[in-house]
């Protein structure tokens, strides 16, 4: 089984990652997919044996220059009315490429602003097609994800500024203390 077809096969067989995508997709939002840390926890999950569980917020991405900012909370209470069971937090990726540095680059795509996240197995998203087929969007791979390994994208390596955004993330993450096994660096 490839990499891809693992990760594929941990949203397909994990019920609540299902139904989260099909909720994405009957929002019907211009690359509307679920993304970072609900498809990167389910997998380091799966990798170490625990039980696939979301621990956090459920990431949807999208992106449409149509649609003002404020439409973020709309798209979230529409997505809490189906499924209040979930902590949904909800971001059109057109507004979000300012938003650890004002002299980020603008993002021209849900794939652009997915590949811009602070750490690379955090770098992935996932939508489901009308026809039910799986759509990986994985703008570094997917190798330091299945190997358990955390660095931070190019972009964050490129000066102390950067790489200090990474660092106070992984401070505050500590996810270390939940995959042991996972290798944290800052390159």
């Amino acid at each position: 089984m490839t990499d891809e077809a693992y990760i594929k096969n941990i949203l397909r067989t994990t019920p609540d990652l299902w139904q989260i995508l099909q909720l994405i997709r009957r929002l019907g939002l211009p690359q509307g997919c679920l993304a970072a840390g609900s498809i990167r926890n389910s997998v380091w999950q799966a990798l170490s044996d625990q039980p696939i569980e979301l621990l956090n917020d459920v990431d949807v991405v999208f992106f449409d220059p149509q649609r003002p900012a404020n439409d973020d909370l709309a798209i979230d209470g529409q997505l809490q009315q189906w499924a209040p069971q979930y902590q949904w937090q909800v971001k059109n990726e057109v507004y979000m490429a300012h938003y650890n540095f004002n002299d980020g680059p603008t993002f021209d795509s849900v794939a652009d602003a997915i590949g811009h996240f602070v750490e690379v197995p955090t770098c992935i998203g996932a939508r489901l097609t009308s026809d039910d087929q799986l759509e990986l969007i994985t703008p570094h791979g997917v190798q330091d994800l299945i190997a358990l390994k955390c660095r931070p994208i190019p972009m964050y390596q490129q000066d102390a500024r950067h790489l200090a955004i990474y660092q106070q993330r992984m401070q505050a993450k500590q996810w270390q203390q939940r995959w042991p096994k996972l290798q944290v660096s800052d390159h």
